[in-house]
């Protein structure tokens, strides 16, 4: 199964109609036709399945359906999270988009913040870590520093920080290439990455943008060793 995530991921990166990844037992993976937004939410939600750490049921961590063949029907309702993971002492906010350059902030900047802000206030008193993790092929400047600044205010003008780390989709497979022999390595590795990720958050938009990719290479690296 893991091989057949990184194809997958693999083929989103890629963005090529009608291509396909072959593994090595000799099975054809592709994403159909349009298909491309629900099969990113649908392949991300399986890698986080692999790790095998959730405290909740797998059909209680995704908003979009499958069929029979565990296949993807459509993508997540709006009004809410693609995805939201939890596990021993980690909420983990997953959202994804195949958009970019300026549209990527306008389409996302206030939704994500307003999704991790809820799980934050949710989770405040029971001890666990709300990250938010926004991944994309491409990681616009101004979404970056829109997650940067990392805030929502709630009702009544209460102030939440909130802890996002926007994440190539290129950056995310390194890591889980990486950890094919043992996936169970991941969730403490990303945790950590998503810590050091948002100390660095002094810095401007683009260079904390190029800080958050060469922390996920270098999570990469360690995993392998």
């Amino acid at each position: 199964m893991s091989e057949e995530i990184s194809a997958f991921l693999q083929l989103l990166i890629e963005s090529k109609k009608k291509a396909s990844k072959t593994l090595s037992n000799g099975k054809k993976v592709r994403i159909p036709d349009g298909e491309a937004p629900a099969y990113f939410e649908w392949i991300i939600w399986r890698a986080f399945l692999a790790i095998d750490s959730l405290t909740i049921d797998p059909w209680d961590a995704r908003r979009f359906k499958i069929d029979r063949d565990f296949l993807p029907v459509g993508t997540a309702p709006g009004n809410g999270p693609d995805i939201v993971f939890e596990f021993e002492d980690m909420v983990l906010v997953v959202e994804v988009t195949l958009t970019s350059s300026s549209r990527q902030e306008a389409a996302e900047g206030e939704p994500v913040r307003r999704h991790v802000a809820k799980y934050a206030a949710d989770n405040a008193n029971n001890g666990k870590k709300v990250f938010g993790l926004f991944l994309a092929i491409n990681v616009d400047t101004n979404t970056a520093n829109s997650f940067r600044l990392g805030e929502w205010y709630m009702k009544g003008d209460r102030r939440i920080a909130l802890n996002i780390v926007p994440m190539s989709l290129l950056d995310f497979k390194a890591i889980w290439d990486a950890s094919l022999d043992d996936v169970s390595k991941v969730l403490p590795k990303l945790k950590y990455l998503m810590m050091e990720c948002r100390s660095h958050i002094n810095e401007h938009a683009p260079e904390w943008k190029k800080k958050v990719s060469e922390l996920a290479q270098q999570t990469a690296a360690s995993l392998k060793s």
